[in-house]
Order: C-alpha cells, then structure tokens, then sequence
C-alpha cells in the first residue's frame, strides 16, 4: 500500500478552503480560527523567503508605532490560546466569530502571493465577499501605500455598484451572500482573467474574477 504525500503548500491550501467553507457555513468559530492561522504561518514564512510582500507588511506599515513581536503577539493572540496547554484549564480569552474575517483575509492574500493567478477557488469568492461586506480603514491604507488606498476605493465603489447594501446587512445576510459565492466558485461561475470586464472584481494585482454567466449574484 502507498502512503499518498502532501506538500507544505497542499496542506496549507487545504486547511485554509476548509477554514472558509467552515466558515460560510456559520461552522464552529473556533475550529474555523485555528485552521487559517495554520495555513497563513506556511504561507507567510514562504512569502518572505521568496521576498514577496505579505500581509504583515500591511499590518505593519499601518502600526508603525509597535514592534514586530509586539505586533504577531497581537495577530497570533485567539490562535495561541487554542493551541497551547496555558496555566490552567479555567483561563479564558475574548474571542467571536468577527475576529475569523481578517485571519482568514490574511491567509488569503498571502496565499494569493504565493500561487497567483491559480489560487483555489474559495480564495477568489472569501476575496470578493471581505471586499463586498467591510469598510476599509483608509487611514491605515493611506499610511501603508496610497496608491493601494486609492486602488480600494475604486474596488469598493465597484463593489457597491454590484452588491449594493451588502455593507450595511446584518452578519447572518452577509454570510449567506458568501455561501452563494462559494458555490458558484466551485461550480465554476467565477472566472479568474488578467483583463477586467465591468462587472469583474480585482482579487490581488493583475488579477480579476467575474461571473461567467450571471454577472448579478444578489
């Protein structure tokens, strides 16, 4: 009998579409938070030794007032306290689902860097719902690159064009909408090309994805 074999990138693709098809789902907040945090650490770590821009880079242009380690205790605060054993079992941490968008965004864009433009389909829909249903915090994109700043606020004025009142929908609608996503990125309605159409969202640079069929999902 042959033992199949996974790749450092196969498992960290695997756990993070699991964590976003978890997470459409309304699945466990916590089981969905440990998985992109595992998958992100792979992809990050191989983002900078290839010396390709990670998402920690954002994060950090944005805080340039905390030190690096400062900084992932931060980011990495929710995925220590389930992985490690702590004091005691009575200890406790502030924790909902709200805080599983930006760890999965973060797996997200760093796994776009990674495999661009053959990133999986879940990736390209959690993509398009982050940028359809949150507003952006422009003075941080503003301090980390305007020019990237400026790029979002045409991305969002497009989005809202789309999916409009997405922003404002309670969470419950929002994840429906995401669900809906997903599935037509896994039934192959959302097409990933080089040059945009109108009704295309821009996923990473260079890269947008568009309905192939119905260009209306809402």
């Amino acid at each position: 009998m042959t033992i199949p074999t996974i790749t450092k990138l196969g498992a960290a693709n695997r756990q993070l579409t699991t964590a976003i098809r978890m997470f459409f789902a309304d699945g466990d907040a916590v089981a969905v938070h440990t998985l992109p945090c595992a998958a992100r650490e792979i992809y990050e770590k191989h983002c900078r030794k290839a010396g390709q821009g990670r998402m920690f880079d954002f994060v950090q242009a944005g805080n340039p007032g905390r030190a690096e380690k400062e900084l992932w205790n931060l980011l990495n605060a929710a995925r220590n306290f389930f992985k490690h054993e702590g004091d005691s079992l009575d200890q406790s941490i502030e924790f909902d689902d709200t805080m599983n968008d930006f760890a999965i965004l973060s797996a997200c864009t760093d796994c776009a860097t990674l495999c661009s433009p053959h990133q999986p389909v879940e990736v390209q829909a959690f993509s398009i719902w982050f940028v359809a249903v949150e507003a952006p915090d422009e003075q941080a994109m503003a301090e980390a690159d305007p020019e990237d700043a400026n790029a979002c606020r045409t991305m969002q004025t497009q989005i809202d064009r789309l999916y409009p009142g997405l922003r404002t929908a309670p969470r419950a609608e929002k994840k429906r909408f995401g669900l809906r996503l997903l599935d037509d990125a896994v039934a192959g309605r959302l097409v990933e090309r080089s040059v945009p159409s109108a009704s295309d969202v821009q996923i990473a640079l260079g890269v947008f994805v568009g309905l192939q069929d119905d260009p209306a999902l809402a």
